[in-house]
């Protein structure tokens, strides 16, 4: 039966049935929509500094220069070959199948997570091991998908079948409401957000927010 790995390393050969008109991975994108993220992140990016879900690098790659020490860990060996071969400066790793990060406890200041939520499965042990190996204070920078009830009309009334045909990356659809919940649930307080872009000014095409570890969290 193929896994999560067999699954992305077609995902990232572009190989997988590609209905979704929003299914772009960071392999596609510019120069400007990397930094486009990093102007809002940057204020929180420094110390040391994980990219997770980093594929192949570009953006642990922009980081760099802001940071102490920056690694990256993603669950594809094709994107990952391509990131160490590139950017041989870079600590990579795969994601272990067990699911835990193989880091020491508190050991992150930031970490950082683009276009990377939407596609996990067990998204309660990810952010559970993800506080787990962030310091206290430390914070989660993520970038992912953002429905409301206007963009769920749209969605409905143009791509309805194209936006959740079975072939999508996209397993995991966010709120702004529900995210920050989750966040709460799992030990985080959101601190900052912004839309990631609009369609017709208003409509966001997704979100970005920033969320600090809680005091206290017990993880």
């Amino acid at each position: 039966m193929s896994d999560a790995k067999t699954f992305y390393d077609r995902y990232w050969r572009d190989e997988h049935i590609k209905k979704n008109p929003f299914d772009e991975h960071p392999g596609d994108w510019t120069d400007e929509n990397f930094n486009y993220h990093f102007e809002f992140f940057k204020p929180y990016v420094a110390g040391k500094v994980l990219d997770f879900g980093c594929g192949e690098g570009q953006f642990a790659n922009l980081i760099q220069p802001h940071c102490e020490s920056v690694f990256g860990i993603d669950v594809s060996e094709l994107a990952l070959q391509k990131a160490m071969k590139e950017f041989s400066s870079i600590d990579f790793k795969r994601m272990p199948d067990n699911g835990h990060l193989p880091y020491e406890d508190k050991f992150f200041d930031t970490i950082t997570a683009l276009d990377v939520m939407e596609h996990i499965l067990d998204i309660e042990t990810v952010l559970e091991e993800i506080n787990r190996i962030l310091k206290p204070g430390g914070h989660l920078l993520i970038a992912t998908s953002e429905l409301t009830v206007l963009k769920t009309i749209l969605i409905s009334l143009r791509y309805l079948d194209d936006y959740f045909y079975p072939t999508t990356p996209h397993i995991r659809h966010f709120t702004r409401s529900n995210l920050t919940d989750l966040l709460a649930k799992k030990g985080f307080k959101r601190i900052a957000y912004k839309k990631n872009r609009t369609y017709f000014g208003f409509i966001p095409q997704g979100q970005m927010m920033v969320a600090q570890k809680s005091a206290g969290s017990p993880l």
